[in-house]
C-alpha cells in the first residue's frame, strides 16, 4: 500500500469512528426514563423512585469526574490536529453534555464547578489518546461504582447511558492512537 492510500485509508478510519461516537453521544440525549417495578426477584406494588434526595451526594462526584474530564478534553484538543482534533473535540462536547445532564437531574441541589486536568504526558497524538483512554476507563469505573449506590431509576438510567458512550470513546482512543482493532484486546487484558 503506498502512503497516500494508507493516509486515505487512516482519515476514513477515524471519520468512521467520529461518525460512531455521534449516533452514541445521542444516547445521553435519549435516555430512557421508564421506571421499572422491582428488581425481579419478588413481585412488588412499589415501583423505585425516578429520582432519589439521597443519590446527590454520588451524582455530584460523578459530575466533578466529568468535569475534570471536561479540563482534560480542553487540555488535549490544543494539542492536535486535523481529524485527530475533530475527535478530541467531539469527546469533549460529550463530557459537557454528561455535565449538563447530571446537573439538570439535581436541580439546584447540583454542584458544578470548574474542573482540573488529568495528567497528560504524551507528546504524540498516540500517546496522548493512550492516556485519555485510560481516564476515560477511570471514569467509567466511578460510574459502574455509583450504580451500586443509585436508587433513583432516572440517575440510574443516566450514568447507564453515559457508561455505554464512555466505552465508545476507549474503543475509538484505542484504535485511533493505534490503528489497530487488536489494540481493545491488549486493552481488555489490562
Amino acid at each position: 500500500m503506498d502512503e497516500t492510500t494508507a493516509d486515505n485509508s487512516t482519515a476514513r478510519t477515524r471519520r468512521g469512528l467520529i461518525g460512531s461516537l455521534v449516533a452514541a453521544g445521542a444516547a445521553v440525549a435519549v435516555a430512557s426514563r421508564a421506571s421499572a417495578a422491582g428488581d425481579g426477584t419478588s413481585p412488588t406494588t412499589t415501583a423505585p423512585p425516578k429520582r432519589d434526595e439521597a443519590d446527590t451526594a454520588t451524582v455530584n462526584a460523578l459530575i466533578a469526574r466529568e468535569q475534570d474530564m471536561v479540563a482534560t478534553y480542553e487540555q488535549a484538543v490544543g494539542g492536535a490536529g486535523g481529524d485527530d482534533r475533530a475527535a478530541l473535540e467531539l469527546m469533549h462536547a460529550h463530557h459537557i453534555a454528561y455535565v449538563q445532564a447530571l446537573a439538570a437531574l439535581l436541580g439546584p441541589d447540583s454542584d458544578v464547578s470548574a474542573g482540573q486536568a488529568l495528567a497528560l504526558q504524551g507528546g504524540t497524538y498516540a500517546q496522548a489518546a493512550q492516556e485519555l483512554a485510560a481516564h476515560e476507563r477511570a471514569t467509567i469505573n466511578r460510574h459502574v461504582e455509583a450504580l451500586a449506590s443509585i436508587r433513583g431509576t432516572d440517575a440510574a438510567n443516566l450514568v447507564a447511558s453515559i457508561i455505554t458512550v464512555e466505552a465508545r470513546h476507549v474503543a475509538a482512543l484505542l484504535v485511533s492512537a493505534t490503528g489497530t482493532v487488536q489494540s481493545l484486546t491488549a486493552a481488555g487484558q489490562n
